[in-house]
Protein backbone atom coordinates (compact mmCIF):
# COMPACT_ATOMS: atom_id res chain seq x y z
CA UNK A 1 0.00 0.00 0.00
CA UNK A 2 1.80 3.36 -1.14
CA UNK A 3 1.96 6.13 1.17
CA UNK A 4 -0.85 8.12 -0.28
CA UNK A 5 -3.47 5.62 0.44
CA UNK A 6 -2.01 4.71 4.18
CA UNK A 7 -2.22 8.65 4.68
CA UNK A 8 -6.05 9.15 3.57
CA UNK A 9 -7.14 5.83 5.06
CA UNK A 10 -5.57 7.01 8.47
CA UNK A 11 -7.29 10.39 7.82
CA UNK A 12 -11.05 8.55 7.28
CA UNK A 13 -9.99 6.42 10.67
CA UNK A 14 -9.49 9.09 12.49
CA UNK A 15 -12.04 11.45 11.33
CA UNK A 16 -14.92 8.41 12.10
CA UNK A 17 -13.72 8.34 15.49
CA UNK A 18 -15.41 11.64 16.04
CA UNK A 19 -18.72 9.58 16.10
CA UNK A 20 -17.58 8.31 19.24
CA UNK A 21 -17.97 11.83 20.98
CA UNK A 22 -21.70 12.95 21.74
CA UNK A 23 -22.68 15.22 19.00
CA UNK A 24 -26.12 16.61 17.05
CA UNK A 25 -28.12 14.15 15.78
CA UNK A 26 -26.95 13.64 11.98
CA UNK A 27 -23.93 15.64 12.91
CA UNK A 28 -21.61 12.86 11.70
CA UNK A 29 -18.29 13.09 8.96
CA UNK A 30 -19.65 9.80 7.30
CA UNK A 31 -21.07 11.08 4.20
CA UNK A 32 -18.15 13.94 3.72
CA UNK A 33 -15.45 10.65 4.47
CA UNK A 34 -17.22 8.14 2.06
CA UNK A 35 -17.51 11.14 -0.67
CA UNK A 36 -13.84 11.96 0.24
CA UNK A 37 -12.41 8.56 0.13
CA UNK A 38 -14.32 8.32 -3.33
CA UNK A 39 -12.55 10.97 -4.76
CA UNK A 40 -8.89 10.48 -3.44
CA UNK A 41 -8.35 6.61 -3.19
CA UNK A 42 -7.17 5.03 -6.63
CA UNK A 43 -8.95 2.16 -6.04
CA UNK A 44 -12.61 1.58 -6.27
CA UNK A 45 -12.67 -1.22 -3.71
CA UNK A 46 -10.10 0.20 -1.18
CA UNK A 47 -12.34 3.78 -1.88
CA UNK A 48 -15.99 1.43 -0.77
CA UNK A 49 -14.26 -0.58 1.47
CA UNK A 50 -11.89 2.02 4.15
CA UNK A 51 -15.41 4.40 4.63
CA UNK A 52 -17.15 1.11 5.17
CA UNK A 53 -14.93 -0.25 7.84
CA UNK A 54 -14.29 2.76 9.30
CA UNK A 55 -18.30 2.94 9.92
CA UNK A 56 -18.27 -0.97 10.88
CA UNK A 57 -15.31 -0.47 13.75
CA UNK A 58 -17.30 2.82 15.43
CA UNK A 59 -20.57 0.78 14.82
CA UNK A 60 -18.87 -2.16 17.10
CA UNK A 61 -18.60 0.44 19.47
CA UNK A 62 -22.12 2.29 19.45
CA UNK A 63 -23.54 -0.34 18.45
CA UNK A 64 -25.95 -0.93 15.12
CA UNK A 65 -29.68 -0.55 14.61
CA UNK A 66 -32.22 -1.90 12.46
CA UNK A 67 -31.80 0.60 9.62
CA UNK A 68 -27.66 0.01 9.61
CA UNK A 69 -27.61 -1.56 6.54
CA UNK A 70 -29.63 1.46 4.53
CA UNK A 71 -26.48 3.81 6.07
CA UNK A 72 -24.00 1.46 4.57
CA UNK A 73 -25.37 1.58 0.77
CA UNK A 74 -25.26 5.06 1.58
CA UNK A 75 -21.51 4.98 2.14
CA UNK A 76 -21.56 3.12 -1.12
CA UNK A 77 -23.13 4.90 -3.04
CA UNK A 78 -21.64 8.14 -1.74
CA UNK A 79 -18.13 6.61 -2.57
CA UNK A 80 -19.15 5.93 -5.82
CA UNK A 81 -20.01 9.91 -6.40
CA UNK A 82 -17.04 11.33 -4.86
CA UNK A 83 -15.16 9.26 -7.34
CA UNK A 84 -17.18 11.12 -10.04
CA UNK A 85 -15.49 14.23 -8.77
CA UNK A 86 -12.38 15.13 -10.89
CA UNK A 87 -11.71 18.63 -10.72
CA UNK A 88 -11.74 19.21 -6.58
CA UNK A 89 -12.98 22.87 -6.51
CA UNK A 90 -15.73 24.48 -4.29
CA UNK A 91 -18.52 24.34 -6.52
CA UNK A 92 -17.91 20.47 -6.84
CA UNK A 93 -17.63 19.49 -3.70
CA UNK A 94 -20.10 22.01 -2.52
CA UNK A 95 -23.15 20.43 -5.07
CA UNK A 96 -21.63 16.44 -4.20
CA UNK A 97 -21.93 17.39 -0.52
CA UNK A 98 -25.58 18.64 -0.90
CA UNK A 99 -26.48 15.50 -3.48
CA UNK A 100 -24.64 12.84 -0.82
CA UNK A 101 -26.80 14.46 1.73
CA UNK A 102 -29.79 14.70 -0.43
CA UNK A 103 -29.34 10.89 -1.35
CA UNK A 104 -28.85 9.57 2.72
CA UNK A 105 -32.04 11.14 3.32
CA UNK A 106 -34.17 9.38 0.42
CA UNK A 107 -32.25 6.09 0.85
CA UNK A 108 -32.18 5.81 4.62
CA UNK A 109 -35.84 7.50 5.17
CA UNK A 110 -37.39 5.07 2.72
CA UNK A 111 -35.78 2.32 4.77
CA UNK A 112 -37.32 3.44 7.68
CA UNK A 113 -40.88 3.60 5.54
CA UNK A 114 -40.24 0.04 4.38
CA UNK A 115 -39.23 -1.40 7.86
CA UNK A 116 -43.28 -0.76 8.31
CA UNK A 117 -42.88 0.06 12.21
CA UNK A 118 -43.98 3.65 12.32
CA UNK A 119 -45.52 4.65 8.86
CA UNK A 120 -48.41 3.07 7.00
CA UNK A 121 -46.63 1.28 3.85
CA UNK A 122 -48.77 3.65 1.14
CA UNK A 123 -48.09 7.02 -0.10
CA UNK A 124 -49.48 8.88 2.72
CA UNK A 125 -47.47 6.96 5.31
CA UNK A 126 -43.93 7.50 2.73
CA UNK A 127 -44.46 11.57 2.70
CA UNK A 128 -44.86 11.81 6.39
CA UNK A 129 -42.17 10.32 7.02
CA UNK A 130 -39.72 11.94 4.70
CA UNK A 131 -41.56 15.37 6.25
CA UNK A 132 -41.05 13.83 9.91
CA UNK A 133 -37.43 13.50 8.51
CA UNK A 134 -36.76 16.96 7.38
CA UNK A 135 -35.72 18.91 10.97
CA UNK A 136 -32.39 15.82 10.74
CA UNK A 137 -31.72 17.03 7.08
CA UNK A 138 -30.11 20.20 8.16
CA UNK A 139 -27.28 18.35 10.49
CA UNK A 140 -26.91 16.25 7.50
CA UNK A 141 -26.54 18.93 5.25
CA UNK A 142 -24.43 20.99 7.79
CA UNK A 143 -22.27 18.46 8.82
CA UNK A 144 -21.37 17.14 5.46
CA UNK A 145 -20.08 20.58 4.08
CA UNK A 146 -18.54 20.84 6.91
CA UNK A 147 -16.38 17.62 6.82
CA UNK A 148 -16.12 17.68 3.24
CA UNK A 149 -14.46 22.03 3.24
CA UNK A 150 -12.38 20.69 6.35
CA UNK A 151 -11.30 17.10 4.51
CA UNK A 152 -10.57 18.44 1.19
CA UNK A 153 -9.23 21.87 1.57
CA UNK A 154 -7.05 20.70 4.20
CA UNK A 155 -5.64 17.37 2.00
CA UNK A 156 -5.31 20.38 -0.69
CA UNK A 157 -3.43 22.36 2.12
CA UNK A 158 -1.24 19.43 2.59
CA UNK A 159 -0.29 18.61 -0.94
CA UNK A 160 1.04 21.75 -1.31
CA UNK A 161 2.96 21.69 1.79
CA UNK A 162 4.10 18.25 1.55
CA UNK A 163 5.13 17.82 -2.39
CA UNK A 164 5.48 14.06 -2.11
CA UNK A 165 2.15 13.55 -1.76
CA UNK A 166 1.19 15.09 -5.31
CA UNK A 167 3.73 12.93 -6.85
CA UNK A 168 2.33 9.75 -5.40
Amino acid sequence: MNTKVLLIASIIFLVSLTRLVPHLPNFTPILALAIFGGAYLPNRIIALSIPILAMFLSDLIIGFHSQIYAVYVTIIVLSLLGNTIKTKNIKNITITGFAGSLIFFIITNFSVWLSGGLYPLNIEGLLQCYIMAIPFFHNTLISTLLFLSILFFGYTFAEKKYQFLKKI
